[in-house]
């Protein structure tokens, strides 16, 4: 799990912040790994690297982390961490968030493939077809909707990719 503070999450859902620096004394997480976030739900772990000190830190750095300049995120790393213990180590992670999809098309062109997001909060129920994206308009969209949306493409995804598949079963 990675934890990030409210106001850095509402960055992350602005497309600001894709990275955070960490103190730990090893890695927590690693290149690859989908890992929880409250706020935000599943996001995908891109790189982990060590650096060797704040001295490491560029403006680059900042931008990516959701800040405006260096000092910025030097002054709010040590709000976060105002003494640092022995042994503690920084690291920047990366990570990519909302979860997209992505690979190679399904063998034998047998599935559409996943779900296009437009077609993605679309609900269906056995017997009654489906309700247009469009019908409830009126609704708020709750992260727990893009969270079932996510799930949804991975799904299709999944079970287009499985051998002998022929698509949705």
């Amino acid at each position: 799990m990675l934890l990030l503070k409210k106001h850095l999450v509402a960055l992350v859902r602005a497309g600001k912040k894709r990275q955070t620096i960490r103190l730990w004394s090893r890695p927590i997480v690693f290149a690859g790994q989908i890992s929880y976030t409250p706020g935000l739900g599943r996001l995908r772990i891109v790189s982990v690297e060590e650096l060797p000190g704040f001295d490491a830190l560029t403006e680059a750095d900042a931008v990516a982390d959701g800040f405006t300049d260096r000092a910025a995120l030097l002054a709010e790393l040590h709000r976060n961490y105002p003494i640092i213990p022995p042994g503690k180590r920084l690291f920047r992670v990366v990570f990519q968030w909302p979860l997209r999809v992505t690979g190679k098309p399904a063998p034998r062109g047998a599935s559409p493939g996943p779900v296009a997001p437009a077609r993605c909060h679309q609900r269906t129920s056995p017997g009654r077809g489906s309700v247009p994206a469009d019908a409830g308009a009126a609704r708020v969209q709750s992260d727990t909707a893009g969270l079932l949306c996510q799930r949804r493409i991975l799904r299709d995804y999944v079970l287009a990719r499985r051998p002998g598949s022929s698509g949705r079963d």
